[in-house]
């Protein structure tokens, strides 16, 4: 990135949880951004594997790396400790099994200071994944309401995690936004739901420029009743800390309420725990039952208007189709891994 006047620090940030495999490739993603003045803080959250080690012999190489070892408290805590620690103008985060293009951190700093105006935040539409492995065709920004980012959040439009986004953080400080400890699980749609309280205008990009590991171990793959249940309390959280809301924002909401009850009812199918939970599984077939109407009264496409009423009419069935569907992506993914394809 090329410039007549010294750049602004962006800090990074990075929780670690027995990452060993992966925490290299993260990190080696950062240290070659075209964007240099950086600083990548590597939170070390109570590793029970090699992840110190190689945290350490990462941050003989690059000074501009920061790490912190602490006692296991979850990503949130992770994260804030990460945040005391930063000295950026800028944050950004980034998860552990991840790693972003070279161009990650510049093309953020350039959405955030869009048409030289100093905007709070900044978002990305896209990422790469199993799903969305090639590059847009056509680049756009756009400036959108923080009524309709929030919609477009809770819709899936725009995903609800901190990576892929870029904050200032002068106005975190300000408002006194930061994660929520209690909250391990949807953690990251409460932050940003937060911030979208205190801003009016969010740009918002489309470029691929962070590559989304799919991780089969990962806490958002693998079940758990007590995670679920934990998003929803995030859900619960989020609304009360509402300021700007609209008739749309309050759709979405109460969709992504039922999608948390699919969710649920896919796991414990998955796992074969219905004997186990018992109760939440007939509590969720009700839920889904009752609450057909709320896909129709958000802004999603008919054909996932049509694939939610097929699962409130036959929650099971419709449970079941998912779950065979997501193993053969996950096999196809395996497939393009042994044949050494980068995803």
């Amino acid at each position: 990135m090329s410039t007549t006047k010294k750049q602004p620090l962006v800090s990074i940030i990075v929780p670690i949880y027995n990452a060993e495999k992966y925490i290299e490739k993260c990190t080696n993603s950062l240290m070659n951004q075209t964007y240099n003045n950086i600083e990548i803080i590597l939170v070390n959250d109570g590793s029970k594997d090699n992840s110190k080690n190689i945290l350490e012999k990462l941050s003989k190489k690059d000074k501009r790396i920061i790490t912190i070892n602490k006692e296991n408290g979850g990503v949130s805590t992770a994260r804030t400790e990460g945040m005391k620690k930063s000295n950026g103008e800028f944050l950004m985060f980034m998860d552990s099994d991840d790693y972003v293009d070279a161009d990650y951190v510049e093309y953020f700093y350039n959405l955030i200071n869009y048409n030289n105006q100093k905007y709070d935040l900044a978002i990305n539409f896209n990422k790469y994944s199993i799903y969305t492995p090639k590059q847009v065709k056509e680049e756009k920004i756009s400036v959108l309401s923080s009524e309709k980012v929030s919609e477009y959040i809770y819709t899936s439009k725009i995903n609800e995690a901190v990576w892929n986004k870029i904050y200032r953080k002068s106005f975190l400080v300000k408002n006194n936004i930061s994660f929520n400890k209690k909250i391990w699980y949807g953690e990251g749609m409460l932050f940003n739901i937060q911030c979208l309280q205190y801003t009016d205008s969010v740009v918002v990009g489309n470029k691929r420029v962070y590559h989304q590991f799919y991780n089969t171990n990962s806490a958002m793959r693998n079940f758990s009743l007590e995670s679920n249940l934990c998003g929803i309390k995030s859900l619960e959280l989020q609304k009360q800390c509402w300021r700007k809301e609209n008739k749309d924002v309050i759709n979405a909401w109460n969709f992504h309420k039922y999608c948390f009850n699919m969710s649920i009812l896919r796991g414990i199918i998955k796992t074969n725990s219905i004997s186990k939970y018992k109760s939440q599984y007939k509590e969720c077939i009700k839920s889904l039952r009752k609450g057909w109407y709320y896909p129709w009264l958000a802004n999603v496409s008919f054909v996932r208007k049509c694939f939610f009423v097929f699962s409130s009419a036959f929650p099971v069935p419709a449970a079941k189709l998912y779950i065979y569907n997501e193993k053969k992506k996950a096999r196809q993914y395996e497939k393009q891994l042994n044949r050494g394809v980068d995803v």
